[in-house]
Parts: structure tokens; sequence; C-alpha cells
């Protein structure tokens, strides 16, 4: 047994009375006496060597050191139990965490994953998002899809895509352009940026040999799936991801009447850490998405 590890039952025991505030009430739950509960508790401290409640008249309080052991414990159990569900849900299969920006995989990789599941029914993939990338040290998480230059210190990277830009509208907006479609024309309407990708709209202008200062009817967002819903409805012009918005794009919900696309090597990367690369559902995993990537 590790000796830094205290056991187990009074851990359950003192975790269920220090939510509760109570002796009674964790007796309850546990289905065990109000005494056991005592005994357990005066086990856990005499182990700790400090107490963690206090009385205070008729009422039941955590010491500080019994309160910060109490949320280190709490959120420990809500993993186990997180854990425990995840087993009884997925039996045998192995778990493969991905995480990644929301929109990605909404627009592209979910409509993929049917045909990976199908091929490989013994891992199931499990999507978190996220707006900062991947700390593989803090979070748990097998692989992440993150946006930038590459390459990562410690990591394996794949390329999914690179960027390719260009502004697209709702047809109602469209309708109002000249054709063929101009520069100006485009830079005329409201143009919808993303607070996190600030310089999109600045390098597409800079490529297309324009000039455009802040205008009225900009409008500023941090999603970019909202950037997208906007464009959608007709309140302005988005900087199009083409590989997010080619089924928009094939059934009219969407136009692209700019021929200009802005094509560089930052893109979308597929990383996990350099030392499970091999892992088998991580290879797997990463060598099926960079065959569906490049088709």
């Amino acid at each position: 047994m590790n000796p830094q590890l205290p056991p187990l039952n009074p851990l359950r025991v003192f975790e269920s009375a220090a939510r509760h505030q109570s002796f009674s009430a964790a007796a309850q739950e546990l289905h065990i006496t109000q005494g056991a509960v005592s005994h357990q508790i005066k086990a856990l401290e005499e182990w700790l060597g400090f107490d963690l409640f206090e009385r205070a008249g008729r009422r039941l309080r955590l010491t500080r050191g019994g309160a910060s052991y109490a949320a280190a414990l709490s959120g420990a159990f809500a993993q186990i139990s997180r854990a425990t569900r995840e087993v009884v849900s997925t039996g045998a299969k192995q778990v493969l965490t991905v995480r990644g920006h929301t929109t990605l995989f909404v627009r592209w990789l979910i409509p993929l994953l049917p045909a990976f599941q199908a091929a490989h029914p013994d891992i199931n993939v499990r999507l978190t998002s996220s707006v900062e990338g991947v700390d593989f040290k803090r979070e748990n998480a097998d692989m992440g899809i993150i946006y930038g230059d590459g390459p990562w210190d410690g990591l394996r990277d794949d390329l999914l895509f690179s960027d390719a830009l260009t502004p697209v509208m709702a047809p109602e907006l469209a309708a109002r352009l000249p054709s063929p479609c101009t520069t100006e024309a485009v830079l005329a309407l409201p143009l919808l940026h993303s607070n996190r990708r600030p310089q999109h709209w600045p390098d597409w202008i800079r490529l297309a040999g324009a000039t455009r200062g802040l205008a009225l009817g900009d409008m500023y967002y941090e999603d970019l799936s909202i950037i997208y819903q906007c464009a959608t409805e007709g309140l302005g012009v988005a900087l199009g991801q083409l590989r997010y918005l080619e089924k928009d794009l094939a059934q009219g919900r969407l136009v692209a009447p700019h021929p200009l696309v802005l094509r560089r090597p930052r893109g979308y990367h597929l990383v996990c850490p350099e030392g499970r690369s091999d892992e088998p559902k991580i290879a797997c995993f990463r060598e099926w998405l960079v065959r569906q990537a490049a088709g």
C-alpha cells in the first residue's frame, strides 16, 4: 500500500460528511450508522494528524484544513465517478479524447467520424472543446487539433489543412454586388471580424492590394460559429475557411463571389505528445484522419 495514501473508506465517509456538513446525512447516504461515520472520521483525523471538523454549538463545521482537504477530495471523487461511467458505458472499447475548437469539430471533424467509428468500433472518440489549444500535462486528452504554424516542442504534429480564406456572404447580400465582383464592393459591406483571428481580414485586404479602415457597420465576435451564422443571415461578410464551408457553399446558404483566396502554410495540426505517438489508438486515428484531410 502507498504509505502516502490514507485508508479509502474513511476518505469516502469524510467526503460525504463534508459535503452534507452532517454526520447523520452522511450515514443515510452511505447506509451506515452515525456512530460508524464518527468512527471513520476519527480514524482519518488520527492518520492525518489534525482535526477535520469542529463543533459550533449544535452545528458541525469544517476546520480550515478540513475544508481544503474536502475540496480536493470532491474533485478526485468526481473524476473517479466520471471514469467509472465512461468504463461502464464503453465496456471493452478504448476511449480516445481529442481536444480542439468547437467550430472545427462541428463543421469539419464530426461529419467524418461516423466512417471512423464504423471502421474502428473498438475505439470510442470523445471530443472536448477548447479555445486555448491543449495542455497535455494538465488536461486529460490523448490528442489535440490546434491552429498555428508549428512545430511545437515535445509534440508530434501532422498538418491537416492550411488556411484557405475568402469572403463569404448570404446570397441576398451578394446580389447587391457588381458582376464581376470587385474588391471595393466587398469592402463597402459590413465585415464580420474574429477577435481571436484579428489579422485575417487585414491580411486578405493587403493581398488584394487594397486598404480599409474600421467601418461603422463592422462587427466583432469571439466565436467563429457565430460569425458564420451572422454571414448566413445576411448581417455582413465573413472571411471563411473553405474547409469549414464546403456544404454551405454547395447548398447555396453562402456564396463566395470574390475570386481571391488567401492561402498560407498556417493551419490546423493534429498533435499528441511525442512519447505517445505510437500508441495503437493514437496512431490509428492519426493515420485515418490525415488520409481524410488529404482526400
